[in-house]
Protein backbone atom coordinates (compact mmCIF):
# COMPACT_ATOMS: atom_id res chain seq x y z
CA UNK A 1 0.00 0.00 0.00
CA UNK A 2 2.66 2.50 1.24
CA UNK A 3 4.33 2.53 -2.74
CA UNK A 4 0.76 3.30 -4.54
CA UNK A 5 0.89 6.59 -6.18
CA UNK A 6 -2.75 7.71 -5.06
CA UNK A 7 -3.09 10.51 -7.25
CA UNK A 8 -3.61 7.71 -9.82
CA UNK A 9 -7.33 6.59 -10.71
CA UNK A 10 -9.70 8.13 -9.62
CA UNK A 11 -9.61 8.69 -5.78
CA UNK A 12 -12.27 10.76 -5.84
CA UNK A 13 -15.34 8.24 -5.11
CA UNK A 14 -13.67 7.16 -2.07
CA UNK A 15 -12.90 10.27 -0.96
CA UNK A 16 -16.46 11.70 -0.78
CA UNK A 17 -16.99 8.36 1.16
CA UNK A 18 -14.88 9.62 3.61
CA UNK A 19 -15.95 12.69 3.90
CA UNK A 20 -18.10 12.38 7.33
CA UNK A 21 -15.02 10.75 9.22
CA UNK A 22 -13.16 13.99 7.78
CA UNK A 23 -15.74 16.44 9.41
CA UNK A 24 -15.97 14.27 12.41
CA UNK A 25 -12.46 14.51 12.62
CA UNK A 26 -12.00 17.80 12.68
CA UNK A 27 -15.01 18.56 14.74
CA UNK A 28 -13.23 15.96 17.61
CA UNK A 29 -10.16 18.70 17.59
CA UNK A 30 -12.42 21.62 18.33
CA UNK A 31 -10.36 23.93 16.35
CA UNK A 32 -10.44 27.84 17.20
CA UNK A 33 -9.86 30.52 14.26
CA UNK A 34 -6.23 31.69 13.57
CA UNK A 35 -5.15 28.09 15.17
CA UNK A 36 -2.16 26.74 12.36
CA UNK A 37 -3.81 23.23 11.19
CA UNK A 38 -1.55 20.72 9.57
CA UNK A 39 -3.71 18.14 7.48
CA UNK A 40 -1.29 15.10 6.93
CA UNK A 41 -1.91 12.72 3.38
CA UNK A 42 -4.59 15.58 2.56
CA UNK A 43 -6.07 13.50 -0.77
CA UNK A 44 -8.41 15.74 -2.35
CA UNK A 45 -8.62 18.15 0.42
CA UNK A 46 -11.74 16.89 2.64
CA UNK A 47 -9.97 17.69 5.90
CA UNK A 48 -8.19 20.78 5.15
CA UNK A 49 -11.47 22.34 3.62
CA UNK A 50 -13.62 21.68 6.40
CA UNK A 51 -10.43 22.97 8.58
CA UNK A 52 -10.25 26.19 6.76
CA UNK A 53 -14.04 26.84 6.79
CA UNK A 54 -13.71 27.18 10.84
CA UNK A 55 -11.07 29.93 10.39
CA UNK A 56 -7.94 28.13 10.64
CA UNK A 57 -4.50 28.70 8.71
CA UNK A 58 -4.20 25.65 7.07
CA UNK A 59 -1.10 23.85 5.60
CA UNK A 60 -2.19 20.89 3.38
CA UNK A 61 0.83 17.95 3.06
CA UNK A 62 0.04 15.42 0.08
CA UNK A 63 2.97 13.95 -1.70
CA UNK A 64 0.22 13.00 -5.42
CA UNK A 65 0.87 16.00 -7.93
CA UNK A 66 -2.67 15.56 -9.13
CA UNK A 67 -4.05 16.12 -5.37
CA UNK A 68 -2.33 18.66 -4.62
CA UNK A 69 -3.88 20.08 -7.32
CA UNK A 70 -7.09 19.07 -6.60
CA UNK A 71 -6.60 20.80 -3.25
CA UNK A 72 -5.52 24.28 -4.74
CA UNK A 73 -8.33 24.25 -6.73
CA UNK A 74 -11.05 24.10 -4.32
CA UNK A 75 -9.37 26.02 -2.05
CA UNK A 76 -10.64 29.40 -3.56
CA UNK A 77 -10.17 32.38 -1.11
CA UNK A 78 -9.58 29.95 2.07
CA UNK A 79 -6.34 30.59 4.22
CA UNK A 80 -5.18 27.04 2.63
CA UNK A 81 -1.59 26.08 1.45
CA UNK A 82 -0.74 22.80 0.15
CA UNK A 83 2.84 21.67 0.27
CA UNK A 84 4.82 18.39 -0.83
CA UNK A 85 5.46 15.85 1.58
CA UNK A 86 5.05 12.76 3.75
CA UNK A 87 3.67 11.94 7.10
CA UNK A 88 7.55 11.09 7.42
CA UNK A 89 9.19 14.17 5.87
CA UNK A 90 6.46 17.45 6.78
CA UNK A 91 8.01 20.65 5.04
CA UNK A 92 7.44 22.62 8.66
CA UNK A 93 9.65 23.97 11.02
CA UNK A 94 9.46 22.53 14.31
CA UNK A 95 6.41 22.93 17.13
CA UNK A 96 4.33 24.88 14.49
CA UNK A 97 0.83 23.30 14.10
CA UNK A 98 -1.69 23.99 16.81
CA UNK A 99 -3.30 21.20 15.17
CA UNK A 100 -2.43 17.97 13.08
CA UNK A 101 -4.85 16.00 11.18
CA UNK A 102 -4.67 12.79 9.47
CA UNK A 103 -7.59 11.26 8.03
CA UNK A 104 -6.95 7.49 6.65
CA UNK A 105 -3.67 8.30 5.76
CA UNK A 106 -0.71 8.31 8.39
CA UNK A 107 -2.08 4.44 8.80
CA UNK A 108 -0.17 3.68 5.07
CA UNK A 109 2.89 4.99 6.33
CA UNK A 110 5.84 2.75 5.57
CA UNK A 111 7.97 3.91 8.71
CA UNK A 112 4.93 4.44 11.22
CA UNK A 113 7.60 5.13 14.02
CA UNK A 114 9.21 7.89 11.95
CA UNK A 115 5.80 8.57 10.97
CA UNK A 116 4.76 9.73 14.77
CA UNK A 117 8.27 10.93 15.89
CA UNK A 118 7.60 13.74 12.99
CA UNK A 119 4.52 14.38 13.83
CA UNK A 120 5.14 15.00 17.35
CA UNK A 121 8.32 17.37 16.00
CA UNK A 122 5.87 19.41 14.10
CA UNK A 123 3.17 19.64 16.75
CA UNK A 124 3.50 22.94 19.16
CA UNK A 125 4.26 22.10 22.68
CA UNK A 126 0.45 21.92 23.71
CA UNK A 127 -0.73 21.05 20.67
CA UNK A 128 -2.87 18.40 19.59
CA UNK A 129 -2.54 15.25 17.16
CA UNK A 130 -5.98 13.18 15.74
CA UNK A 131 -6.21 10.83 13.24
CA UNK A 132 -8.86 8.31 12.09
CA UNK A 133 -7.86 4.65 11.44
CA UNK A 134 -9.57 0.79 9.98
CA UNK A 135 -11.03 -1.04 12.73
CA UNK A 136 -11.17 -4.62 11.48
CA UNK A 137 -13.53 -6.05 9.42
CA UNK A 138 -15.10 -4.86 6.35
CA UNK A 139 -12.47 -2.39 4.79
CA UNK A 140 -10.05 -5.37 5.33
CA UNK A 141 -11.97 -8.50 4.02
CA UNK A 142 -12.32 -6.66 0.92
CA UNK A 143 -8.60 -5.40 0.41
CA UNK A 144 -7.73 -8.51 1.52
CA UNK A 145 -9.08 -10.00 -1.71
CA UNK A 146 -7.12 -7.98 -3.86
CA UNK A 147 -3.71 -7.99 -1.32
CA UNK A 148 -4.39 -12.01 -1.06
CA UNK A 149 -4.14 -11.98 -4.92
CA UNK A 150 -1.34 -10.31 -5.40
CA UNK A 151 1.19 -11.99 -2.83
CA UNK A 152 0.10 -15.38 -4.72
CA UNK A 153 1.08 -14.12 -7.87
CA UNK A 154 3.98 -12.50 -6.56
CA UNK A 155 5.16 -14.97 -4.50
CA UNK A 156 5.60 -12.49 -1.82
CA UNK A 157 4.69 -12.28 2.01
CA UNK A 158 2.46 -10.70 3.97
CA UNK A 159 5.53 -8.70 5.63
CA UNK A 160 4.20 -6.98 8.95
CA UNK A 161 8.12 -5.77 9.77
CA UNK A 162 8.22 -2.18 11.15
CA UNK A 163 4.54 -1.97 11.03
CA UNK A 164 2.00 -1.21 13.25
CA UNK A 165 -2.08 -1.94 14.42
CA UNK A 166 -3.01 1.89 13.85
CA UNK A 167 -6.30 0.03 15.67
CA UNK A 168 -4.82 -0.73 18.57
CA UNK A 169 -4.97 1.88 21.56
CA UNK A 170 -2.24 0.24 23.89
CA UNK A 171 0.28 0.20 20.91
CA UNK A 172 -0.86 4.32 20.21
CA UNK A 173 -0.64 5.04 23.91
CA UNK A 174 3.18 3.73 23.93
CA UNK A 175 4.05 5.34 20.71
CA UNK A 176 3.01 8.96 21.10
CA UNK A 177 3.76 8.45 25.13
CA UNK A 178 7.25 8.43 23.73
CA UNK A 179 6.62 12.02 22.92
CA UNK A 180 4.84 13.31 26.05
CA UNK A 181 1.33 12.77 24.56
CA UNK A 182 -1.40 11.31 25.64
CA UNK A 183 -4.18 9.13 23.66
CA UNK A 184 -7.24 8.58 23.97
CA UNK A 185 -9.79 6.78 21.16
CA UNK A 186 -13.49 6.66 20.31
CA UNK A 187 -14.84 4.23 17.73
CA UNK A 188 -16.93 5.35 14.98
CA UNK A 189 -19.39 4.26 12.26
CA UNK A 190 -19.24 4.97 8.48
CA UNK A 191 -21.46 4.02 6.15
CA UNK A 192 -20.39 3.60 2.44
CA UNK A 193 -22.82 2.91 -0.12
CA UNK A 194 -22.85 2.44 -3.54
CA UNK A 195 -25.54 1.46 -6.10
CA UNK A 196 -24.52 -1.54 -6.65
CA UNK A 197 -21.72 -4.21 -6.31
CA UNK A 198 -20.71 -3.60 -9.88
CA UNK A 199 -20.80 0.01 -9.29
CA UNK A 200 -19.07 -0.19 -5.72
CA UNK A 201 -16.06 -2.65 -7.86
CA UNK A 202 -15.92 0.19 -10.77
CA UNK A 203 -15.87 3.14 -8.81
CA UNK A 204 -14.06 2.43 -5.18
CA UNK A 205 -12.03 -0.93 -6.54
CA UNK A 206 -11.11 -0.78 -10.22
CA UNK A 207 -10.44 3.30 -10.67
CA UNK A 208 -8.91 2.95 -6.93
CA UNK A 209 -5.18 3.84 -6.77
CA UNK A 210 -5.32 0.61 -4.99
CA UNK A 211 -6.79 -0.76 -8.27
CA UNK A 212 -4.35 1.04 -10.75
CA UNK A 213 -1.33 -0.31 -9.24
CA UNK A 214 -2.36 -4.20 -8.98
CA UNK A 215 -4.87 -5.11 -11.40
CA UNK A 216 -2.40 -4.97 -14.72
CA UNK A 217 -0.25 -7.45 -12.07
CA UNK A 218 -3.36 -9.49 -11.59
CA UNK A 219 -4.97 -9.63 -15.10
CA UNK A 220 -1.55 -11.07 -16.84
CA UNK A 221 -1.67 -13.23 -14.48
CA UNK A 222 -5.00 -14.16 -15.41
CA UNK A 223 -6.70 -13.83 -12.10
CA UNK A 224 -8.45 -10.52 -12.19
CA UNK A 225 -11.73 -11.99 -13.37
CA UNK A 226 -11.33 -14.37 -10.73
CA UNK A 227 -10.63 -11.49 -7.60
CA UNK A 228 -13.69 -9.37 -9.82
CA UNK A 229 -15.87 -12.34 -9.13
CA UNK A 230 -15.07 -12.86 -5.63
CA UNK A 231 -15.40 -9.31 -4.14
CA UNK A 232 -18.98 -9.55 -5.84
CA UNK A 233 -19.96 -11.85 -4.26
CA UNK A 234 -18.90 -11.36 -1.02
CA UNK A 235 -20.73 -7.82 -1.67
CA UNK A 236 -23.80 -8.98 -3.08
CA UNK A 237 -24.07 -11.69 -0.31
CA UNK A 238 -23.01 -9.65 2.74
CA UNK A 239 -23.98 -6.44 2.41
CA UNK A 240 -26.38 -5.25 -0.45
CA UNK A 241 -29.90 -4.50 0.29
CA UNK A 242 -32.77 -6.32 -1.11
CA UNK A 243 -33.38 -3.46 -3.72
CA UNK A 244 -29.91 -3.63 -5.13
CA UNK A 245 -27.59 -1.21 -3.21
CA UNK A 246 -24.62 -1.83 -1.57
CA UNK A 247 -24.19 -0.53 1.84
CA UNK A 248 -21.06 -1.11 3.74
CA UNK A 249 -20.89 -0.82 7.44
CA UNK A 250 -17.30 0.41 7.89
CA UNK A 251 -16.18 0.77 11.64
CA UNK A 252 -12.95 3.08 12.15
CA UNK A 253 -10.97 4.70 15.12
CA UNK A 254 -10.83 8.42 15.83
CA UNK A 255 -7.49 8.91 17.59
CA UNK A 256 -6.28 12.13 19.52
CA UNK A 257 -3.10 12.42 21.02
CA UNK A 258 -2.74 15.26 23.46
CA UNK A 259 0.03 16.62 25.50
Amino acid sequence: MSQIDWGAGTYESTAADLLPAARELVAAARIQPGEHVVDVGAGTGNVALVAAGLGARVTAVEPATRLREVIQEAAGARDLTVVDGTAAAIPLADGSADVILSNFAVIFAPDPHAAIAELARVAKPAGRILLTSWLPGVMDQLVGIVATAVREVTGGSEATDGQIDWHDSKVLSELFGAYGFEVSTTAKDLAVTAASPEDYWETRIADHPLGVATFPLLEKAGRLAEVRTRMLKVIATDWTTPAGEVSLPAQYLLVTAAR
